[in-house]
């Protein structure tokens, strides 16, 4: 028989998907993340503090649901299928969104609650600025939990959708736009050589010359640094790349290579006696760190919270004296 019903219209999509979520036991979500970032079911199992048989259990039931092995025995270890290597980011993210959506509260109460805040920063923030902020956290919200993360092409060149899936990326200036944030502090660039080399002043001849390590590779290279150069003219060899500024001085000592590296780290190497950081000989441009949030934590009570301290924090290390006497470049 013939009806004049309509057809659905798009806004039943919604329930169609409720529909389905109601069909999956999401409880799986936190094993599915954990199996695929350790590759090992004892290792996820360490993780979540369940048991070996418990966690094997969870990994047949997701290889039923998605049809597909997701680890894969190669040799003595387990390597991720091409669905569970596409399912990984996927995975990390819904993690986190139901992590925020579960853990929302009208009224943020720091001494109770045991909230998980994601950052994502260069290993020298997590430093300079992550371990100030840990302490501040601590202090007021003892249960709270800080979670950081080093930063990833990925999620500076996504941003700001990026954003939504953590609570802050803490950058310089000069990479985001359009996005609000809280300025940190300022820093400025030094030059890393080996001490033998350190004898005399570091020309801007030897910038070209010598070869470099440098940190990152991507968009969040040293943008402003090695632009100065390239204004000059000079290019230098980039022999080592590194995701690490602390691991700098191991890749420039014993060498003639050069490295930018910020001031705020020289006091940390300063007991080495292999390197030295020097004044540069041209004028580079300073790093202003800031922390940078995406809109839709814009109302969220504990983001609100977390963006305070960050501010507080923030304002603690504007009032302490520099680290070292700055040069006339």
């Amino acid at each position: 028989m013939m009806t004049n019903e309509p057809s659905p219209e798009p806004h039943d999509e919604p329930g169609r998907t409720a529909l389905q979520l109601s069909s999956v036991d999401l409880n799986l979500v936190v094993p599915l993340q954990m199996l695929l970032e350790e590759r090992s079911v004892s290792r996820a199992a360490d993780r979540m503090f369940m048991s070996q048989p418990a966690l094997s259990a969870a990994l047949s039931r997701l290889r039923r649901h998605f049809g597909d092995e997701l680890l894969v025995r190669s040799g003595n270890k387990y390597v991720l299928s091409p669905l569970g290597t596409e399912l990984l980011e996927t995975v990390t993210q819904a993690s986190g969104a139901l992590t925020r959506v579960f853990s929302a509260q009208a009224d943020f109460r720091p001494e109770e609650s045991s909230r998980e805040f994601r950052l994502v920063c260069s290993d020298y923030v997590s430093v300079v600025f992550g371990a100030a902020l840990s302490r501040t956290l601590s202090a007021a919200a003892p249960n709270v939990m800080l979670r950081m993360d080093h930063v990833q092409d990925a999620i500076v060149d996504n941003a700001p959708d990026s954003l939504r899936e953590i609570d802050g990326l803490i950058l310089p200036h000069g990479y985001l736009e359009h996005l609000e944030f809280i300025d940190l502090f300022t820093d400025r660039w030094r030059c890393l050589v080996d001490a033998s080399t350190a004898m005399s002043p570091l020309t801007v001849a030897e910038l070209g010359a010598r070869p470099w390590a440098t940190t990152y590779s991507g968009r969040t290279a040293i943008v402003a640094a090695t632009r100065a150069l390239h204004l000059l003219g000079v290019y230098p060899q980039m022999q080592v790349t590194t995701r690490s500024f602390l691991t700098l001085p191991d890749v420039v000592a014993g060498t003639d290579r050069v490295a930018f590296v910020p001031e705020s780290l020289v006091e940390r190497f300063e007991q080495r006696r292999d390197v030295v950081a020097i004044d540069c000989p041209i004028a580079i441009p300073g790093i202003k760190q800031a922390f940078w949030w995406s809109p839709s934590h814009a109302q969220d009570a504990g983001h609100r919270w977390l963006r305070s301290k960050v501010a507080d924090v923030a304002a603690s290390l504007e009032q302490m004296p520099p680290t070292s006497t700055p040069s006339h470049d």
